[in-house]
């Protein structure tokens, strides 16, 4: 997905944020500046509500929009990863 980005956690595994840890107009820029998408989409980086659903295997995540017809408990998102050996995995995670 063009301009998407990770979130602070997954970013981390990207660059090392250190420098814009430390620097606080860097911090409001990663956050202020780089999109993120919430909703249902494939590909690019997994919008994370909670640490560690990672991108690494990610194909696409499920939001709780009114088209897509599934609620993830509190308004939840479902992420969906294929692993190498063609195996599906998912879990879902709440706010």
């Amino acid at each position: 997905m063009d301009g998407d980005a990770p979130g602070w956690e997954g970013a981390w595994k990207v660059v090392d944020l250190a420098a814009v840890n430390d620097d606080e107009a860097a911090s409001d820029a990663f956050f202020d500046d780089f999109s993120r998408h919430m909703g249902t989409k494939a590909g690019g980086y997994p919008y994370e509500i909670q640490h560690g659903v990672g991108h690494h295997d990610f194909v696409f995540q499920v939001g709780p929009e009114e088209k897509v017809g599934w609620m993830w408990g509190d308004n939840g998102m479902g992420y969906f990863h294929r692993l190498p050996d063609g195996q599906w995995r998912w879990e879902c995670r709440f706010y």
